[in-house]
């Protein structure tokens, strides 16, 4: 009798080893400063911008998410889905509970050294059993569950960061001429228009070619006045006159650029996104920003659909 119970109880206890709880790590590193990503999580707020989970519940309906905070902690629901995070340093404990289960993970944060500021390490560990890590030890785990892999992507992908595509280019042509002048705000497309009129002329006069679209810069002077400047890239080197101001520019110089078709009174959010960029990976800007009107077409309102590109140039 005793040997028939000893018999049986070893594939208890051998059941029952193999579900004794383990952590199980990953580390990823991001390619975004530290603060970046501590602020990141630090606000709920912002966590529907990197959980594709939560940002398809906002663009369903964003009145039906919940947020309560607490002093370490926060909570965010969404019908069934709930999140509760607890902050302790660079340490976030994570529950994501449903109706069919609940996952168990944290996140750690640290900055790496000053040669590297703009690039952070997450250790995120995730609680499971035996069984399961022994299985992961034949087949690792993806650990999708902790969504690391989407903050990573959110981080260094720049259409979802920043919300465009950021790329690097650089100046296309020698050789610019450029026309400008102050106006009041209600006269700014009109005083580009004339502007790009004298450049034409210009062009005609002194036989040269438009080589590459409009470029453009309006820039506030007061609150009902700008300052107004419209050029183009030319085949040839000439000279200025009162109006018309010749520059020759660093062939090849670097840009970086995003693409913004839309109303050109909301093309802020393209300067937006290149003024983070930049902030976040400490580059400077050698000259103002500058738009390129792809269509070749200057807007004549702030309603007006435009197709650009913004350009931020810089010293490297």
């Amino acid at each position: 009798m005793k040997k028939k119970v000893f018999l049986i109880s070893i594939p208890l206890i051998v059941l029952a080893s193999l579900l004794i709880p383990v952590t199980q790590q990953k580390t990823v590193l991001i390619k975004s400063p530290f603060l970046n990503v501590y602020s990141l999580l630090a606000n709920p707020e912002q966590w529907e911008k990197w959980r594709p989970d939560l940002k398809k519940d906002v663009l369903a309906d964003s009145s039906r998410i919940s947020i309560k905070k607490d002093t370490g902690s926060f909570f965010i629901k969404y019908d069934d889905l709930k999140i509760t995070a607890k902050i302790t340093g660079n340490y976030w404990g994570v529950s994501d509970s449903t109706t069919d289960k609940t996952v168990n993970y944290g996140y750690a944060v640290a900055p790496l050294p000053d040669k590297l500021p703009a690039q952070t390490l997450l250790t995120v560990d995730k609680k499971t059993n035996v069984l399961n890590y022994l299985i992961s030890l034949a087949s690792p785990q993806s650990f999708s569950e902790t969504h690391v892999n989407d903050l990573k992507n959110y981080m260094e992908i720049d259409s979802l960061h920043y919300g465009f595509r950021i790329f690097k280019t650089g100046v296309p042509e020698a050789y610019l001429i450029v026309a400008e002048n102050s106006a009041l705000k209600k006269d700014e497309f009109s005083t580009a228009t004339k502007l790009l009129s004298e450049l034409q002329q210009f062009v005609m006069t002194n036989n040269a070619k438009q080589t590459h679209p409009l470029i453009a810069q309006f820039l506030p002077k007061t609150t009902d006045s700008v300052h107004v400047k419209v050029g183009f890239f030319i085949d040839k080197e000439v000279k200025s006159n009162k109006i018309v101001t010749f520059n020759r520019m660093p062939k090849g110089g670097p840009l970086y650029a995003v693409k913004f078709s839309g109303k050109f009174e909301k093309r802020q959010a393209a300067y937006t996104a290149l003024s983070q960029y930049y902030a976040d990976h400490l580059y400077q800007s050698a000259i103002l920003p500058f738009e390129m009107y792809l269509d070749n077409k200057l807007p004549t309102s702030d309603t007006s659909k435009v197709n650009i590109q913004v350009n931020f140039s810089g010293f490297f």
